[in-house]
C-alpha cells in the first residue's frame, strides 16, 4: 500500500477551529478538544486512504480542486476535502455533510 504525506492548509485549521467552537456553544470544551482530535486523527487517515479513494463527482466538493476527493467522518456530519499531488494529499477544506450538492 502506497503512503501519502499528508499536508493540512491553513484554511483547514480554521475550519477545525470553527467547528471546535461550535461544540462548545452547544456542549464542553472538552468535548470540543476530543473531537478535534478525532477529526485530526481521521485526517491523518488519507496517508494510507489517498490513493484509493476517488475522485468527487460532486460541484460543490470539486470547487476547491478539479480532482479532489472527499472522506466522510466516521459520524457522517462532515467531509474531508483533499486533493493528491504525486505523494501528498493535500487537505483543501472541511465541509458539512448537508453542503454537498451536485
Amino acid at each position: 500500500m502506497k503512503e501519502y504525506s499528508v499536508k493540512i492548509l491553513d484554511t483547514v485549521f480554521a475550519d477545525i477551529d470553527d467547528i471546535a467552537d461550535f461544540i462548545v456553544e452547544v456542549s464542553t470544551v472538552e468535548h470540543a478538544v476530543k473531537y478535534a482530535r478525532e477529526l485530526q486523527a481521521e485526517i491523518m487517515t488519507l496517508r494510507y486512504l489517498a490513493g484509493i479513494i476517488p475522485e468527487s463527482r460532486y460541484r460543490s466538493v470539486r470547487y476547491y480542486h478539479p480532482h479532489a476527493k472527499q472522506l466522510r467522518t466516521r459520524n457522517k456530519q462532515l467531509n474531508i476535502i483533499f486533493h493528491v499531488e504525486g505523494n501528498v494529499a493535500i487537505v483543501d477544506k472541511i465541509l458539512v455533510s448537508k453542503m454537498i450538492i451536485n
